[in-house]
């Protein structure tokens, strides 16, 4: 097992092994930029972008914004967090130079501790969020050998006043792991809801359309929700999907067939009741994308649309839950979520279920029944 800096493309990262696993964070931004499962060796499931990034304290606007647009566009990759807030900023936050998603997902990140030991591994980075006034520190945590990465994150406020947030974790996959037609996508989801104004161009979904998980409301009939279909040539989509109230934890899962290769997250609900699914197929025009790029994100949040703080504490509840949570003065919480990784046949169809078993989980299929035991 290792934990081990590399400079790949110009950007410093952290490789994390654990022999059967092999993790990629990012100092900039602290995004998990790639996942390998030693059985499945040739693919990673989050999406890079298809234009060059850089480190996120390189980026100047008045060089760099015809070219991507803003800061986070210029420096992200795969798993990123949004943070202090899950959308655009106000006019006025942008005037003052802040980006989309918070600080966090731009922020210098420093690591804290790296612990290689005889059965384990642990890895604790912190990023400063000067604005918010709040720190976030994330550690994450692997066995030798095991299929599973547990990650815990520690959101401080060091102000002198109780501070509204709203927070995602922004799992995005990409190509060759996403393939039209192919990649599988379940959770334990209820009740959805497409975004509730015109977000792409042009959309698969109806525009602020609810329906149950896992046909959507199409704009040209039922949608299967589990995959893009490749009847889509173009599309830019964003719904939202409520987690199954009546169970403590949450999931979603994301397969590929073809490639071997099955990635799920499992979270405590309370912490993020919604998942949103974000879908770029081709659609965006502008730069960075160029109409090159295909994606599908699944966002598990605290609040159920990307559309900044100050929309999301106007909108205050929907689906019968509050759209933001507080952070009280000088206090503390902690968010922990686990990311499992195991070799799938060719015929695998999806799944069902996902159970924790004290430290290891359950992964159920949806066909057969069949029970895969995934080691924490």
């Amino acid at each position: 097992m290792r934990i081990a800096p590399e400079e790949r493309k110009g950007r410093r990262v952290w490789i994390l092994d654990n022999e059967a696993l092999r993790l990629t964070w990012m100092q900039g931004g602290g995004h998990l930029a790639a996942l390998v499962h030693r059985e499945a060796p040739n693919v990673s499931p989050y999406w890079i972008p298809p234009w060059p990034t850089m480190e996120p304290w390189e980026y100047v606007p008045s060089r760099h914004a015809k070219r991507y647009d803003c800061r986070l566009l210029a420096s992200i990759a795969g798993h990123n967090i949004c943070f202090g807030a899950f959308g655009p900023p106000s006019p006025e936050e942008a005037r003052a130079g802040m980006s989309i998603h918070g600080e966090a997902p731009v922020a210098r990140w420093r690591v804290l501790k790296r612990v290689v030991g005889r059965d384990c591994l642990q890895f604790v980075c912190e990023c400063l969020l000067p604005i918010a006034e709040m720190t976030l520190q994330r550690e994450m945590a692997m066995r030798r050998n095991g299929s599973v990465i547990r990650i815990r994150e520690t959101i401080r406020n060091h102000a002198r006043r109780d501070v509204p947030y709203t927070m995602c974790e922004h799992v995005t996959f990409g190509p060759p792991f996403l393939e039209k037609g192919v990649t599988l996508f379940d959770a334990c989801a209820t009740k959805g809801h497409s975004f509730p104004a015109a977000f792409g161009r042009p959309q698969r979904l109806k525009e602020n359309a609810p329906y149950q998980w896992p046909i959507g409301n199409g704009t040209k009939g039922p949608v299967d929700m589990r995959m893009i279909g490749r009847e889509y040539r173009r599309s830019s989509d964003f719904s939202t999907h409520l987690m199954n109230t009546k169970r403590d934890d949450a999931w979603f899962a994301a397969a590929n067939p073809r490639r071997g290769l099955l990635v799920a997250y499992s979270w405590k609900r309370a912490d993020f009741p919604w998942l949103g699914n974000w879908e770029e197929n081709y659609g965006r025009r502008s730069a960075p994308w160029n109409g090159r790029t295909l994606t599908r994100g699944m966002e598990f949040a605290n609040s159920p649309f990307p559309l900044g703080l100050r929309a999301a504490a106007a909108l205050s509840k929907f689906q019968g839950l509050e759209t933001i949570a507080w952070l009280p003065a000088r206090s503390a919480q902690i968010k922990e979520y686990a990311i499992l990784a195991l070799p799938i046949e060719t015929g695998f169809k999806g799944v069902a279920d996902i159970r924790r078993r004290g430290s290891a989980f359950e992964v159920v299929g949806r066909d057969t029944g069949r029970v895969w035991p995934v080691d924490g």
